[in-house]
């Protein structure tokens, strides 16, 4: 997770370890959901190409 933060938010892991205990919940949470829903495109889209 902390590597998609990174490349996809710039957000570095040293910067993440300094956030208060929420703030890195709730990054967490949020990219899991941003992952979650990529991948749920992708399987629309490889269904889209049957």
């Amino acid at each position: 997770m902390l590597h998609a933060m990174w490349t996809r938010h710039h957000l570095l892991p040293g910067a993440f370890w300094k956030l208060p205990r929420g703030e890195q919940l709730f990054l967490l949470a949020s990219l899991e959901l941003e992952l979650e829903q990529e991948q749920a495109l992708q399987r629309e889209r490889e269904r889209a190409r049957r």
